[in-house]
């Protein structure tokens, strides 16, 4: 029973935006009674909190792993219309601009409530992005290269017969 209600109590803390990533190994997780953190780390193959509670997985290892699960939604799933702050979940947020890095464009938001900025991976709707597109495009330029072979080749035969008429009528004529 102690383990839902931790999971519940972790699930409150970061709903709150109470657990912040360090690195993909090491979060923070704020103590709800008092005004510290704890240090949420992955050593050896499994997850430690520093809070030295008795039961296995603590209210802050059930935060820390909610936020590293929801942190690794598709880009896909993400639509414009329900995005919320990832910070204080206020759905009052606004564009300010790109991240460009080594991971790809991300789309930057501003929260007008906490006054944070956090950003999501952007996806550009080009030939790049989506490879069936791209089949078809280089489908639809192989017929066409075949039919334009077709038509020169064709062009080039009439040309030879009028060619060859015309120098027939001219022989005659002399």
């Amino acid at each position: 029973m102690s383990e839902d209600k931790n999971r519940e109590e972790g699930f409150q803390l970061f709903r709150k935006g109470l657990v912040r990533r360090l690195s993909s190994t090491h979060y923070l997780a704020k103590v709800a009674a008092h005004e510290g953190w704890k240090l949420i780390e992955l050593r050896d193959g499994k997850w430690n909190c520093d809070c030295n509670s008795k039961e296995a997985p603590c209210a802050h290892l059930h935060a820390a792993q909610l936020l590293r699960t929801t942190s690794r939604v598709p880009t896909e799933q993400i639509d414009g219309a329900f995005l919320k702050c990832r910070y204080c979940s206020s759905p009052d947020i606004a564009r300010c601009g790109f991240r460009y890095n080594a991971r790809g464009i991300s789309r930057r938001y501003r929260c007008n409530d906490c006054q944070r900025k956090f950003s999501i991976p952007h996806i550009q709707n080009t030939l790049q992005t989506n490879p069936s597109q791209l089949v078809w495009l280089l489908n639809e330029v192989g017929m066409l290269t075949t039919k334009l072979t077709e038509l020169l080749s064709e062009l080039n035969n009439r040309i030879d017969t009028l060619e060859n008429g015309t120098l027939e009528t001219s022989s005659t004529d002399q």
